[in-house]
């Protein structure tokens, strides 16, 4: 009986919301409630927002005797923030009401603390995103936890490799709870930002892919929906298959150099750093590969994510990195990073003549075999 109640609920959140969708092409409205223990004074905002990291305040509500409330045209359902103090929630805004409720927390001791927990009920669309951001959070820790394990027994090989097996199998088994929570959520709007900006930049494209197949056609029609077809365009560019979008930025000597200038040869493209470990232990294979094969119609196009330029100029140097690099200095900030969706280095593209991407993230013997095939043909 439960589980048949369950479902009955499901469908009708389900229909509500679809009715929601399309009843908000015309007009409809949204409303945001809630308590604030101990804030009187204090301001709610609710943002959008309109870059990385960059935000536009829509509207917001000032405590008094305890709550606040909001409300507005509804133009289209979309995801927002609401600042809480020194917090900010993300909430799927949609017509359905939103319930806030701000409390201190305590000690062991039952003494109030400076922090506030911070509960949003609503829609169900509202329990996804707070389990998305969950399981997200999770990931980050585990990834950062095993990362630091590692490093304690990077020395003593039996450990390592133990550690490294023991972290391989908890990474596994979240990342199953995050595939399976999406697939569970294929009838939500709130699961498209999870795919967007979640699962297109720590998994393969195929699995973006899959996951928005897997969505349904109410969802596929919905401005998130849409929003997340968009961004897949722009995805498949930078994946294999893609033509590489084209880069102009700044050369060691102070020129520039195009992507799209070295047509007709294979080219590599490596973005990397002079602070990045990685990227300089795999820097004799590189070399390998561009002495055998760089008279042969080959080239390495280097990005780097450094900031300081001399730092970058004798990382060039010192370890004798013979061909093209360019940078912004801007970082993580590199504009070029962002558009190739880059957020780990080192990070590799192999481009035919043609500019077209044919392989990416290869290292070591990977690598070698891949590039010596295009000249084996």
């Amino acid at each position: 009986m439960k589980t048949s109640m369950r479902k009955k609920n499901g469908w009708y959140w389900l229909c509500l919301l679809i009715l929601l969708a399309a009843a908000c092409k015309k007009e409809c409205t949204y409303m945001i409630s809630g308590t604030w223990e101990d804030a009187d004074g204090r301001i709610v905002y609710l943002k959008k927002a309109v870059g990385d990291k960059q935000y536009v305040s829509l509207d917001s509500a000032m405590v008094q005797n305890g709550s606040f409330k909001m409300s507005g045209l509804l133009e289209q359902i979309d995801k927002r923030i609401l600042t809480i103090g020194n917090k900010e929630e993300e909430i799927l805004l949609d017509a359905v009401p939103i319930t806030v409720k701000v409390t201190k927390m305590v000690d062991e001791n039952g003494n109030k603390l400076d922090s506030d927990e911070v509960e949003i009920t609503g829609s169900p669309e509202q329990e996804v995103l707070k389990e998305a951001n969950s399981l997200i959070m999770g990931k980050a820790f585990l990834d950062l936890g095993s990362m630091f394990a590692l490093v304690e027994v990077k020395d003593d090989s039996v450990k390592l490799d133990s550690v490294y097996k023991a972290t391989q199998q908890l990474k596994q088994a979240l990342d199953d709870k995050i595939k399976h929570f999406i697939d569970s959520c294929n009838n939500r709007m709130a699961i498209t930002y999870v795919i967007g900006d979640f699962v297109a930049k720590n998994y393969p494209f195929e699995e973006v892919e899959r996951y928005y197949d897997n969505l349904t056609p109410e969802v596929k029609a919905s401005y998130p929906g849409q929003l997340l077809a968009e961004n897949m365009k722009a995805l498949r560019e930078i994946n294999v298959g893609g033509i590489a979008p084209d880069i102009d930025l700044a050369t060691p000597a102070g020129g520039h150099l195009k992507l799209s200038s070295l047509r007709g040869k294979y080219v590599l493209l490596d973005f990397w750093a002079s602070w990045c470990g990685p990227c300089l232990a795999e820097v004799p294979n590189v070399k390998a590969i561009y002495e055998e094969y760089k008279d042969k119609g080959f080239e390495i196009y280097g990005v780097s994510l450094d900031e300081d330029a001399e730092a970058w100029k004798n990382a060039i140097e010192k370890h004798g990195l013979t061909w093209l690099h360019v940078s912004s200095l801007k970082g993580w900030e590199c504009p070029v990073a962002k558009r190739y969706n880059v957020t780990g280095i080192p990070k590799m593209y192999l481009l035919d003549k043609e500019g077209r991407i044919i392989a990416m993230d290869l290292r070591g013997e990977a690598l070698k075999e891949k590039v010596s095939s295009l000249f084996n043909e």
